[in-house]
């Protein structure tokens, strides 16, 4: 009896039993060189965003500034107190609660970008004051022609802001103390007055379990007396009463 499945052509070798078709023999990418890549590319797309930005941002930062002045130079300084001391107090403090060490690695990421976003407007205004670029340089022709003492005021409140931040993080960490420690005085203190409660209470408790021993000694004493003046009616009638003087 012949066998019946496909025979194999001569001169063609067979594949070993157990060895696994190509789609599975391929190797997998070495993680090494997986990250190297990503690094690679992460790196040429930021360089080329920041090459963009340094074109294109600058002088749309200096014409948005310009627009909410409005052509009124006095306009462009609470501007820049606005912006200066806004965009840099709050993303200090933002970024400061990264620091809790109950977050987790992706909050703290979060707050860190969100930090920096926040301060966006103020590193702009940065870029175009001592940015390098024709493009920065374009950017302070326009600010002095529209806004000239936006700059200034900016970078002053932007000093005010960073140290307003810091010392309301110095006072918070005083006051969250000061709380502490006026907390844990009143524990100890109602930790005190429970103890001397249960003191107070401890000794009414002994005083009156010595008043019913002693009402209880008492009553043992009298019943004992009693019983020995039914026991000796002679003794205790002749005591205490006094003998009849003899007769002449």
């Amino acid at each position: 009896m012949t066998d019946s499945g496909p025979s194999t052509p001569a001169g063609v070798p067979q594949a070993p039993q157990g060895v696994p078709g190509n789609k599975n023999a391929t190797a997998k990418m070495p993680t090494w060189l997986f990250r190297t890549i990503l690094g690679v590319v992460a790196g040429v797309v930021l360089v080329v965003a920041y090459l963009i930005a340094s074109v294109t941002v600058p002088l749309v930062w200096a014409n948005a500034i310009r627009d909410q002045v409005g052509g009124q130079l006095g306009n462009s300084i609470p501007l820049g107190m606005f912006y200066g001391f806004t965009f840099t107090f709050i993303p200090v403090l933002v970024v400061w609660q990264a620091r809790r060490k109950n977050l987790n690695k992706w909050v703290r990421i979060a707050l860190l970008t969100a930090g920096l976003l926040l301060a966006m407007p103020n590193l702009l205004t940065l870029s175009v004051l001592y940015g390098s670029t024709e493009t920065a340089a374009d950017a302070r022709v326009i600010w002095a022609m529209s806004s000239n003492w936006f700059g200034t005021w900016s970078q002053l409140f932007m000093v005010l802001g960073v140290v307003s931040g810091i010392g309301v993080i110095v006072l918070g960490r005083m006051w969250l103390r000061r709380g502490k420690r006026i907390r844990e005085i009143k524990t100890a203190q109602k930790l005190v007055r429970e103890k001397e409660l249960a003191q107070a209470r401890a000794d009414k408790e002994d005083a009156k379990a010595a008043g019913k021993a002693a009402k209880a000694a008492a009553r043992a004493n009298r019943r004992h007396l009693a019983g020995n003046a039914a026991a000796n009616p002679d003794t205790s009638a002749g005591v205490g009463t006094p003998g009849e003087s003899p007769q002449a």
